[in-house]
C-alpha cells in the first residue's frame, strides 16, 4: 500500500515535523512493507529534518497562486466566471494541483490539522477534489475546527473524507453537530508519541528550577508597539517572574521559519531583559531536540500547540496561551476543563490578570504534575491506537 502525506508546510514548523515523524513511524511499525511519500511545500526543510520512515519526498506547493496561465486555462476561467464566481474560484485554485505523480499513491493523508481553522478553505477543497477525482482515499489527520470556522463549502468538503481523526473533543463535537459524523473519530494528536532526543541532555543544559516560555506572533504581531495589550502583559509577566521568584527563564522557539519565526518574538524579549537568569534557545534544533529541552523544565508557558504537547506528554505542568479551539479542547480532554490551564489570547489584555493566573498555576504545579503523571500513559496509548483507524479504510 502506498500512503502519501500532503498539506505539509515544512519541518521548520516543528509541530508539522512532529506529526509526520510520529505518523510515519506508526504506519511503518504496523505495516513495514508500506511505501510512504511526503508532499511538502519545502523539501529543503524536510530533507534537513530527516524522516527515517519516509521513502520519498517531493516538493509540491499547490497553495501558490497560478502564474502564466495558458490560453486554454484563460478561456475556461472566463467561461466559469460568467456562470458563477464559485465555479471560477474552484477552477482557479485547481490549477496548481496538477501533478501526474498523484496517480501513484493509494491513500492520501492531510497532515495540515489547522487548515480548516483559517481562511475560506479554497486551497484545501481544490486538492481534495483533485485527489477524489483520481479515485483516491482521503484522510484528515489530527485536525481541529471550531463551530465559527464552519461554512457550507467546508462542511461539504469535510464530508468527502474517508476518515477524519480529530485531536480534541471540542472540534469533534463541532463536526458531529454539523453532520460530519460518518467517518469521524476522536484520538489524541500523534505528536504525543514523539520521542525525546536523549543526546540533548549532553548537548544542551537546562538549569534546575526553570520555566520554559514560548511566545509566537499569534499572541501579538511582529514589531507592534510596546503598549500593545498582549505584548505589555507578556513583558509584565517576565518582569514579575524575574523580580518575585527565583525561577530561571528559558525562551524556547518551536516554529523557526523566516516568515513566522518564534525567534524574532522571543529575541525581542531576550534583548529587553538582559539577565543571567534568562536564556534564549537557538532556532536550529529538531522537534525531538526541542522536546528534550522542554521536558527538563519545571513548568512551561506556551503558545504553539505542539510545544505545549511536548510539555504535556513529558508531564511538565503547562499553562497555555491559546489562540484557537485546539488549545481549549486539548486542555479540556486532559484536565476536564480548560479554565486555569488556557488563557485565550483575547483575554491577554490585562497584565495583572495574566500575573494572577500564573501565580495560581505556579502554586498548584506539583498537583498538576501529579495529575499528568497519572493521566498521560493511557492518553498516549490512545494516540498510539489511532493508527488502527487508518487501516480500516
Amino acid at each position: 500500500m502506498r500512503y502519501a502525506f500532503y498539506s505539509h508546510g515544512g519541518s521548520q514548523n516543528h509541530g508539522c515535523e512532529a506529526i509526520v515523524r510520529t505518523l510515519s513511524s506508526m504506519i511503518k511499525k504496523e505495516k513495514p512493507d508500506s511505501f510512504l511519500k511526503l508532499y511538502t511545500f519545502n523539501k529543503v526543510e524536510d530533507e534537513k529534518a530527516g524522516f527515517p520512515f519516509v521513502d520519498e519526498i517531493e516538493e509540491f506547493n499547490y497553495s501558490v497562486n497560478p502564474k502564466n496561465l495558458n490560453g486554454f486555462d484563460k478561456i475556461k476561467l472566463s467561461l466559469f466566471s460568467k456562470i458563477s464566481q464559485k465555479k471560477a474560484d474552484e477552477f482557479y485554485y485547481s490549477i496548481p494541483c496538477r501533478n501526474t505523480s498523484l496517480k501513484q499513491n493509494d491513500v492520501y493523508i492531510s497532515v495540515g490539522g489547522d487548515n480548516y481553522c483559517y481562511g475560506d478553505g479554497h486551497v484545501a477543497r481544490a486538492i481534495n477534489k483533485k485527489l477524489r477525482s483520481l479515485g483516491k482515499k482521503t484522510v484528515l489527520w489530527g485536525c481541529s475546527i471550531g463551530e465559527e470556522d464552519m461554512t457550507p463549502e467546508k462542511i461539504e468538503d469535510l464530508k468527502g473524507f474517508d476518515l477524519i481523526v480529530v485531536r480534541e473533543s471540542f472540534s469533534y463535537d463541532a463536526l458531529v453537530k454539523n453532520g460530519i459524523n460518518k467517518n469521524t473519530v476522536l484520538y489524541p494528536d500523534s505528536a504525543f508519541l514523539l520521542p525525546v532526543d536523549e543526546k540533548m541532555n549532553e548537548n544542551f543544559e537546562v538549569r534546575e528550577h526553570t520555566v520554559g516560555i514560548n511566545i509566537s506572533n499569534f499572541i501579538y504581531p511582529k514589531n507592534c508597539d510596546e503598549n500593545y495589550p498582549a505584548k505589555k502583559a507578556v513583558f509584565s509577566l517576565i518582569r514579575h517572574i524575574l523580580d518575585n521568584t527565583d525561577l530561571n527563564i528559558l525562551l524556547i522557539p518551536h516554529v523557526t521559519r523566516n516568515n513566522a519565526c518564534d525567534c524574532e518574538t522571543l529575541g525581542e524579549i531576550y534583548k529587553n531583559f538582559k539577565c543571567d537568569r534568562l536564556e534564549l534557545v537557538r532556532g536550529e534544533y529538531s522537534a525531538t531536540e526541542y522536546k528534550s529541552i522542554i521536558s527538563r523544565c519545571e513548568m512551561f508557558i506556551g503558545a504553539r500547540t505542539h510545544a505545549t504537547i511536548a510539555a504535556y506528554s513529558t508531564c511538565v505542568p503547562t499553562l497555555v496561551l491559546g489562540y484557537s479551539i485546539k488549545s481549549k479542547g486539548i486542555a479540556n480532554d486532559i484536565f476536564g476543563t480548560y479554565e486555569g490551564y488556557v488563557i485565550p489570547v483575547e483575554e491577554l489584555n490585562n497584565s495583572e490578570y495574566l500575573i494572577n493566573v500564573f501565580e495560581k498555576f505556579y502554586s498548584e504545579k506539583d498537583k498538576i504534575k501529579k495529575h499528568l503523571v497519572n493521566f498521560m500513559p493511557d492518553y498516549i496509548k490512545k494516540a498510539e491506537n489511532s493508527i488502527k483507524e487508518l487501516f480500516k479504510i
